[in-house]
């Protein structure tokens, strides 16, 4: 497959922004492509997905993450279940079973940067600047600390049906919309 290349800065969370009404998640046309913020997976009861990192081509570190609105996971037959609504990170290949009543869930990319300073409120509630002078490891998504503030901005992916499951071609933070940052594939398991 080609993928169009994009080399003006692009900041889809400008073309995201709310529409009232709308249905969570949101999606927009992006160059003849349907794009989106987060997917909606849908899912059987107690069923098995095999996570499959294809490809990443990014500066930073790529993973994804998943969510529930009501149920848990267990990833890699681990006995710990992965409560909602709390987002999953994960950075490699793994399975993962979703148990919710609901009938899906939520993935999106993540990425992760270095931060040397961020904001934060004291006691107060008044604005301080913390600086870490040898860099500070950062997890970035979509509605996570970063996109609140203004970074990330070129976050967004889209998706295209293979057998048993997704493939899902994402764009980091960075705002040049080439969508191969990270693709990865999740596939039902038989």
């Amino acid at each position: 497959m080609t993928i169009e290349r994009c080399p003006e800065p692009v900041n889809f969370k400008e073309l995201f922004k709310d529409t009232p009404g709308e249905e969570y998640p949101q999606k927009r046309l992006y160059k003849e492509k349907t794009i989106f913020l987060a997917d909606k997976f849908l899912v059987k009861p107690s069923e098995k997905l095999r996570f499959t990192i294809e490809q990443t081509n990014s500066r930073y570190p790529q993973g994804f993450c998943i969510s529930l609105e009501s149920g848990y996971f267990k990833i890699d037959d681990d006995p710990e279940k992965y409560t909602s609504p709390y987002n999953i990170m994960l950075w490699e290949d793994c399975e993962v079973q979703v148990f919710t009543k609901k009938g899906y869930f939520f993935i999106k990319n993540i990425w992760e940067t270095i931060v040397f300073e961020e904001e934060r409120f004291d006691m107060t509630g008044k604005p301080k600047t913390v600086k870490f002078p040898e860099g500070k490891p950062e997890t970035c998504f979509v509605d996570g600390n970063q996109w609140s503030m203004g970074r990330g901005n070129g976050a967004a992916m889209y998706s295209e049906d293979i057998p048993d499951g997704k493939r899902y071609f994402c764009n980091d933070g960075d705002e040049d919309g080439d969508f191969d940052d990270i693709i990865f594939t999740v596939r039902r398991i038989p």
